[in-house]
């Protein structure tokens, strides 16, 4: 005998409650009292990074139209180590001197720009200072825009030469030469990983244009036609703790297989990653961005390979952007990045300008830090309408089919007369043994765990061909057709809804893979009963409507 069927809502009733649902699902995909959505949110954006980075369409790697197209910008970092103090008879903290001989070095290889991840905040001798400033001069003359990073603009004044003349005889002043940038970073609160790059120190009441920039976004926003505009756009209007996010490739740069003492792995093919992996690669030997070693340019004797007139170097450094760093001891500038865990600070600034470049001036930013977020929540809660819609016609659908709208779930009912059977023969000690061993050895071996799902589903579908009738079967691969049409439409959904929000709303991964969750995992499912909840309010309301016309 057949029980009740319940009436399936049809047009403004498939209205109503889809929002309903969709309301109910954009709030459990933001809600999060104590950071642990946040954490879930950031790990699933890892994954996919870890799975598709080298996706053109994820992360272009593309050279910036607003970059000009003499050549395809690239950020190099040169790493100031022991060995390269030890050159010098230098040691922590570096001599200004030390800076100012790396930088006549560098200069002769002609990078675009070049940005020194130093705090230079204890005044230098006056001769010091003035070596520094003749060798900033010098890159200027070239072309060669030279960055300082600093905790305030004020720090400047620790590196005035009075009396410093260049070779014309015209003083040289730290303000004039040094542009100064904002070196401040930003981590996620949960598990104090760097996914998010800063603007600037920008005050509420300050144009973008006038405030502290960060070193990426600054070095950025100078190398485009309009640097004002730039930056207006980048960090205009934004909240004061705002920032984008970024994408930490987990494919080495080539170049770095060339010191690497281990091998430089590049990541697996997409499919292949999915399914063989199902955690984030840790500890990679080689970083995502080109690194040269400072003992390389201050004594070729350190690395013979770059060719009798330096080829190498000139095809890295030439037109670049290089990013000079420290990673030696007594130095503490480390980072913790999703991909490669510790790295040394000067590759935060150096992916999120590589960030710039590949979005062309366009990262991605999370809801959290728009200055409009009621409108990005009503783009999530027209794509969870969608959803939710879908799901409803799907239930409706397999209900004029199956005359039960939860029958497609769960066993038939003469597949559960069946499996009764054989559990009312077994005894129930040996029953509820094999139970007992079964579930140890799930919990214990975790390739038992996929081996028995496996299992079961094809135990299932062969119990069910095995029991069932013709007719039956029939019904039920109906349902499996409806059910695999409204995912395939749902997943259609979730296509365009990625496709439109990550290129046009430039929203992170973290902020859109939760759609996929509710068109697979079945989150409506599950929350049903509040469709049940919302059926009794109405029929309670139509019964009070017409017992008061009675």
């Amino acid at each position: 005998m057949e029980g009740p069927v319940h009436p399936r809502p049809a047009g403004r009733g498939v209205v109503i409650e889809s929002l309903l649902l969709a309301a109910v699902a954009l709030v459990v995909l933001n809600f999060h009292p104590f950071g642990a959505a946040h954490l879930r949110r950031h790990f699933s954006q890892d994954l996919v990074y870890a799975w598709l980075g080298d996706a053109h369409w994820l992360y272009p790697r593309s050279s910036s139209a607003a970059l000009g197209a003499r050549q395809q910008p690239r950020a190099v970092v040169v790493l100031v180590d022991d060995t390269a103090l030890a050159l010098r008879g230098a040691r922590w903290p570096v001599p200004i001197v030390f800076h100012a001989e790396m930088l006549a070095e560098l200069e002769v290889l002609r990078p675009r720009a070049v940005m020194l991840d130093f705090l230079l905040i204890d005044r230098a001798a006056p001769e010091d200072a003035c070596a520094l400033l003749k060798t900033a001069d010098r890159l200027r003359g070239d072309g060669i825009a030279l960055y300082l990073a600093v905790a305030r603009r004020e720090d400047l004044s620790s590196l005035e030469a009075p009396h410093c003349l260049n070779d014309a005889g015209q003083p040289l002043y730290p303000d004039r030469l040094l542009i100064p940038v904002s070196v401040r970073r930003q981590y996620d609160d949960a598990d104090f990983v760097s996914r998010r790059y800063p603007f600037g120190d920008i005050n509420d009441n300050q144009a973008p244009s006038a405030g502290l920039l960060s070193a990426a976004v600054r070095m950025y926003c100078d190398a485009t036609a309009a640097r004002n505009r730039c930056a207006a756009e980048l960090a205009g209007g934004r909240l004061p703790d705002a920032g984008f996010e970024l994408a930490w490739s987990p494919a080495a740069d080539p170049f770095n297989v060339r010191w690497s003492r281990t091998r430089c792995k590049q990541p697996p093919a997409q499919t292949r990653a999915i399914l063989g992996s199902g955690v984030l690669p840790r500890d990679s030997a080689c970083p995502p961005i080109a690194t040269l070693f400072a003992s390389a340019l201050l004594s070729p004797a350190e690395d013979s390979g770059f060719g009798p007139r330096n080829e190498q170097l000139f095809d890295l450094l030439e037109n670049s952007f290089v990013f000079v760093g420290g990673d030696f001891r007594g130095s503490g500038d480390l980072i913790t990045t999703p991909m490669h865990t510790q790295l040394p600070g000067v590759y935060y600034h150096a992916a999120a300008f590589e960030n710039l470049v590949a979005f062309d001036g366009k990262p991605k930013i999370r809801e959290d830090y728009r200055s409009f977020k009621v409108g990005i929540y009503w783009y999530d809660l027209l794509v969870l309408w969608a959803l939710a819609g879908i799901f409803l016609l799907r239930e409706r659908w397999i209900a004029t089919v199956t005359l039960h709208g939860d029958e497609f779930f769960t066993p038939s009912a003469s597949a559960r007369a069946w499996l009764a059977k054989l559990i009312a023969h077994t005894p129930a000690v040996l029953s509820l043994t094999g139970l007992v061993m079964v579930a140890l050895m799930l919990a214990t071996y975790p390739l038992l765990q996929v081996m028995g799902i496996v299992v079961a589903v094809v135990s299932w579908l062969l119990l069910e061909m095995l029991v069932l009738s013709r007719l039956e079967l029939k019904v039920r691969l109906r349902a499996v057709a409806i059910y695999s049409a409204a995912l395939g439409l749902s997943l259609a959904v979730v296509a365009f809804a990625v496709w439109f929000g990550y290129r046009w709303l430039r929203l992170p991964p973290g902020d859109w893979v939760g759609y996929l969750s509710f068109a697979i995992v079945g989150f409506f499912v599950a929350h049903g009963a509040i469709v049940d909840f919302g059926r009794h309010v109405g029929s309670l309301r139509a019964a009070s409507h017409s017992g008061g016309r009675g």
